[in-house]
């Protein structure tokens, strides 16, 4: 389960950042070299024994396969077991060769990813490998000498993964533009208890695999393969787990969001509706109620004639009315903001805001026509915006401009 580096770029990686590329390079170059060195100096080993190594190979090639996806940046494979066996078993510079001939990657076949990309990749398994492997046969650990062996095998194990994850975040936080410690929370995030037991648990299959082939020879490699793809399966529910979680939060506030945008609007229309009574149907409906005494004075006093000019203010009046009342029915009927429609909303917006202490909002408003759904997102914005800019801009003045452009 070693991490690996991925990037979003072309399989030229044009958009590496330069500390990146230089780093591909230089273990690009010096790790083959060393991998070079140490097979030279094992070269009878390696042709002796071709097709057992070829073995390794494949099956941590096939191990690798079964790759789980992290992060924007990361992937995990799972060849662990694998090449930690062949730490545990073979010499450094041979368990390198392992590890980094059976480092299997299918973008590396789509030209997903870069050749300086692919051959990192391959080189940070191999480093961590060789590492693991120098430190288990330095400390004398030896697969069939249980229960000493697991003292050193949680050693070599730690140093593994030390060296692979640092090889990793180095360069992701640097792709990221953060240092590798908060790369590395990025990528294992809270589920950093299952990838720490999964690296564990793979850790000891390795070490139980290099005893089953110590004692039975290479054919016990095939056996690895399913205890791997549980753990893989692991790993990915885990993961979906989180990104379900993630998801659900972001409905959550997305939720409480919207019902605080809607309470705002709801209140907004009323104030519209509240500011159209007062300004359009309150005068002429008070004309009215004043007409409506001057004709009972008329009547209780006798001026039967006066009649004829008071009653036809009266009728007047009432229709003025009645017609305040229509247009307020209508506009609540055309608009979704309320009666005035954006326009008019935004102006009640304005004024409200600025009596509770904003600058001079000068509105410039042209009556647009568009669909409720337009409206509404032009209302909010402009709503926002007057918002901000009364509450945090220390402005002395605040303009609004409401035009249509080009239909």
């Amino acid at each position: 389960m070693s991490a690996a580096v991925t990037t979003e770029t072309t399989g030229q990686g044009r958009n590496l950042p330069s500390g990146v590329r230089a780093l591909f390079v230089v273990t690009d170059v010096c790790v083959p070299v060393i991998l070079a060195i140490g097979v030279a100096q094992h070269w009878s080993y390696v042709r002796s024994h071709f097709g057992t190594l070829a073995l390794w190979m494949v099956t941590a090639a096939v191990a690798d396969s079964l790759f789980v996806p992290f992060w924007s940046n990361v992937f995990l494979t799972m060849s662990l077991p694998v090449t930690v066996a062949a730490a545990m078993l073979l010499d450094p510079p041979i368990a390198g060769l392992v590890a980094f001939t059976g480092a299997f990657d299918p973008r590396e076949f789509n030209r997903d990813i870069g050749f300086n990309h692919a051959i990192y990749n391959r080189c940070q398994v191999a480093v961590s490998v060789m590492l693991c492997s120098i430190l288990f046969h330095e400390l004398g650990g030896d697969p069939l000498a249980y229960p000493d062996v697991l003292v050193v095998a949680v050693l070599a194990l730690i140093l593994d993964a030390l060296a692979n994850t640092s090889l990793v975040m180095v360069p992701v936080g640097l792709m990221q533009g953060v240092s590798p410690l908060q790369a590395a929370r990025r990528v294992y995030g809270s589920t950093w208890p299952y990838h720490l037991g999964g690296y564990v648990a793979l850790g000891f299959l390795g070490l139980s695999l290099a005893t089953v082939v110590a004692a039975v020879g290479s054919w016990g490699l095939a056996v690895v393969l399913i205890p791997i793809a549980a753990v893989r399966q692991m790993f990915i529910q885990a993961r979906r787990a989180e990104e379900s979680g993630s998801a659900l939060e972001s409905k959550d506030r997305a939720l409480v969001a919207a019902s605080a945008s809607v309470a705002d609007e709801r209140r907004d229309e009323r104030l519209t509706v509240a500011g159209e009574l007062h300004d359009e149907d309150l005068p002429p409906l008070f004309k009215v109620h004043l007409m409506g005494q001057v004709l009972r004075q008329d009547l209780t006093s006798g001026r039967l004639l006066d009649l004829d000019d008071d009653l036809p203010e009266l009728l007047s009046a009432t229709e003025a009315a009645q017609d305040a009342i229509r247009g307020v029915v209508r506009n609540l009927r055309h608009s979704s903001l309320g009666p005035g429609g954006l326009s008019g909303t935004l102006k009640l917006v304005a004024r409200q805001l600025e009596s509770t202490g904003s600058p001079p909002i000068e509105l410039q408003l042209v009556d647009v026509q568009g669909t409720h759904a337009m409206q509404l997102l032009a209302y909010q914005v402009a709503r926002e915006a007057m918002n901000n800019a009364a509450r945090h801009s220390l402005a002395s003045r605040i303009s609004v401009f409401l035009s249509i452009e080009s239909g």
